[in-house]
C-alpha cells in the first residue's frame, strides 16, 4: 500500500480542517445549562409541574414565572399559597391557562375560619363565569323565622338555630336582608355544583382561577424550555444553544434523556 505524504503545504490545511470540525463538534455537543437545568420533569401528586409554576423545594427559579412557586407538601400534595391561605392544586389545563384549586383547610365552612379569597391581581384572576356562593355567619333571622330560611342553612351539627349559618347564592334577592341580620359574610367562589347538596363539600370542591404570565407555547413549539431571567426581568426561552428572548432558531430540537430521582 502506498503511503500518503503530507507535503510541508498541506499540512496546514489539514490542521485547519481539523480544528474547524473539532470546535464545530463542541459547540453542537455544549448545551445550555439553563436548558438542561429546566429539562428535569417535576410531578408532585402526580401532576406535571412546569412553566410558570415551579416547585420551590425541588426547582430553579428560572425554570417558572416570578412568584409562581407552589410546594410539594409530604411529596404528594401540590400546595399554592395565597394572602388568605393554602390551596391544594387538584389540576393543570397550561393549554388554556387556567387550574383548579380547592382549600387546604377542610373544614374552614363548619370552623367559621374561612375568609374571602385575596388574590395577586398581577398573577391571577377569576373567570366571570365561575358561581359564587356567599357564606354568612352568625345570623339572627328571628323577625323573619328561621323556617323560611332552613333550605339555606349550614349543618355544622352546633344546634344553634337563633344563631346560624347561612349559604346563598350570589345575587339571590334575599341576599340584603340576611347579609343585614349576619355579623360576617364571605364569597366563595364555587366551580362544582350539580348534585351537591352539602355546603361544606360545595366549597370543598374548589374553584377555576386563571392566570396571567407569559405565553409559553411558541417556545416550546420551537423544542425551548420555558423560564425567566432575573437579571434583565424577562421571559426567556432556554434553548440548547443560549436563551433567546421568545423562540429557538429553526433546528434547535433538542432533547435530553436521563434517569433523575424527581
Amino acid at each position: 500500500m502506498d503511503q500518503i505524504n503530507l507535503t510541508p503545504t498541506l499540512l496546514p490545511v489539514v490542521w485547519l480542517v481539523f480544528f474547524t470540525l473539532f470546535f464545530q463538534a463542541r459547540k453542537v455537543l455544549a448545551v445550555d445549562v439553563n436548558f438542561t437545568i429546566c429539562s428535569v420533569p417535576r410531578y408532585c401528586g402526580g401532576l406535571w409541574i412546569k412553566f410558570p409554576f415551579f416547585i420551590r423545594e425541588l426547582d430553579e427559579p428560572r425554570c417558572g414565572f416570578p412568584r409562581f412557586n407552589v410546594s410539594c407538601r409530604n411529596n404528594s400534595t401540590p400546595v399554592l399559597s395565597l394572602p388568605d391561605g393554602d390551596y391544594i392544586i387538584n389540576d393543570i389545563f397550561y393549554q388554556n391557562q387556567y387550574f383548579l384549586v380547592s382549600r387546604a383547610d377542610r373544614h374552614a365552612v363548619c370552623g367559621h375560619s374561612i375568609q374571602n379569597i385575596s388574590l395577586p391581581e398581577d398573577r391571577f384572576y377569576l373567570p366571570k363565569s365561575q358561581r359564587e356562593m356567599v357564606l354568612l355567619f352568625d345570623c339572627n333571622l328571628t323577625t323573619r323565622g328561621m323556617e323560611e330560611f332552613s333550605q339555606d342553612m349550614v349543618d355544622c351539627g352546633s344546634g344553634n338555630e337563633s344563631h346560624t349559618t347561612l349559604a346563598l347564592w350570589n345575587g339571590d334577592k334575599e341576599l340584603g336582608f340576611v347579609s343585614g341580620n349576619c355579623t360576617k359574610s364571605v364569597l366563595a367562589p364555587v366551580a362544582f355544583t350539580d348534585g351537591m347538596e352539602n355546603v361544606e363539600d360545595v366549597v370543598n370542591r374548589g374553584f377555576v382561577l386563571n392566570w396571567i404570565a407569559s405565553d409559553c407555547s411558541v417556545c416550546e413549539g420551537t423544542g425551548g424550555k420555558c423560564g425567566f431571567d432575573y437579571t434583565s426581568y424577562h421571559f426567556n426561552c432556554f434553548c440548547p444553544d443560549r436563551p433567546h428572548s421568545a423562540r429557538c432558531r429553526p433546528g434547535m430540537s433538542f432533547s435530553l434523556s436521563c434517569s433523575c430521582m424527581v
